[in-house]
């Protein structure tokens, strides 16, 4: 692809920093200039400066505008190369504060190309413990949506939905390839994930121990002798789970996904107390343990696409669940009402909700219902 023109530069950067091409102050014109030059006609690169300074330009002095310029150094003037890319972009990674950094490298638990669907993301960010409050009147879910958005501004984040749709109806993102590159280099050194996928990626640091476990491949060396301290694992492939993982011996597991993996007895998970958000999505799962109720810190239960026929009473136990999936034909029975902190209820076919469901979630002021 060839580099963006003079003209398409600058239009693209004006409207990105001031809303409108013609914005431009006249005292930051030429470090304007100086900065595209460095950008290279390269679209990500404009936009990533861009976007920095979009959300600082209020309160920069064009003083502060020539250090960015010069912190640059050569830029994409003389080397195309990704790792002169990667230092453009770290300069957007090292702007953002610092609750939004691990919101940020979170994103490499996710494959290249990957629909990352927004609600899920925010409640796994919010069980991973990234999304916090101290007033018990904020709906955690609002303020990791405030930090989805922000990402979103930022360009850090790409929304993705069909043509005419607003977009703060967008409800999926995707990551730049090679922003998830950055992210994923990140997040390997500082030991924050660890990825294993078809790229040759090892574990790092042999003596370091697994924090987060992200699978893509399912033709993999794993070593579990480094994952008793493992607080999160999510599986992209099968013929791992069971064969190769034995996760009820990851005993302080906060985020367990196992979305779309070919898997139908997950009886272990009782035992996993410190498990916050699990994902049986589109899984096999016919039937979840009684003693489900012993998870008393879990907020996020996602059963869309099992074959689970009713809903276990045990489940309405769960005193901290905050959200709960379910299909448009898994029966609700008595007892809702208990899951005082709940706020979302998602169902296919929300029509389908029993009268006196609704009735036991009335009292609920958070809470909203939806179909997807």
């Amino acid at each position: 692809m060839k580099p963006l023109s003079d003209d398409v530069s600058r239009t693209l950067f004006y409207r990105r920093v001031f809303s409108h091409e013609k914005g431009c102050p006249q005292e930051l014109v030429q470090v304007s200039k100086d900065i595209l030059k460095k950008c290279g006609g390269i679209p990500l690169a404009i936009i990533s400066i861009a976007s920095l300074l979009a959300n600082n330009h209020q309160g920069k002095t064009k003083d502060q505008w020539y250090a960015l310029l010069n912190s640059i150094g050569r830029g994409l003037t003389e080397d195309r190369s990704l790792e002169e890319m990667k230092k453009i972009l770290l300069f957007s990674y090292y702007d953002l504060p610092s609750y939004l950094k691990p919101c940020l490298l979170y994103l490499s638990v996710f494959p290249e190309d990957h629909k990352i669907m927004r609600g899920k993301l925010i409640w796994r960010w919010i069980s991973e413990g990234f999304v916090y409050s101290a007033k018990p009147e904020t709906s955690l879910y609002e303020l990791g949506n405030s930090y989805f958005s922000e990402l979103v501004n930022r360009s850090m984040i790409q929304l993705i939905g069909t043509n005419g749709e607003e977009e703060e109806n967008l409800e999926a993102c995707r990551v730049h390839d090679m922003v998830l590159d950055l992210i994923c280099t990140l997040s390997v050194e500082e030991n924050f994930i660890t990825i294993l996928d078809d790229t040759g990626r090892k574990m790092p640091n042999l003596k370091s121990k697994v924090r987060r476990l992200s699978i893509h491949d399912s033709k993999i060396d794993v070593d579990t002798t480094r994952m008793a301290h493992m607080r999160s694992f999510t599986i992209f492939t099968n013929n791992v789970v069971g064969k190769v993982l034995d996760i009820s011996s990851f005993q302080v597991l906060r985020v367990l996904d196992l979305e779309g993996c070919d898997v139908s007895d997950v009886g272990y998970v009782a035992t996993l107390l410190h498990l916050r958000y699990l994902g049986l999505k589109d899984t096999h799962v016919e039937d979840l343990p009684m003693e489900i109720w012993k998870l008393q810190f879990l907020l996020t239960l996602d059963l869309r696409g099992t074959k689970i026929k009713v809903l276990p009473s045990s489940v309405f136990q769960l005193r901290r669940l905050m959200c709960l999936y379910v299909d448009y034909n898994m029966k609700l029975s008595s007892g809702m009402g208990n899951l005082t902190c709940l706020e979302v209820l998602g169902q296919l076919g929300v029509s389908s909700l029993d009268l006196h469901v609704v009735k036991e979630l009335g009292h609920l002021t958070k809470l909203r219902v939806s179909g997807f």
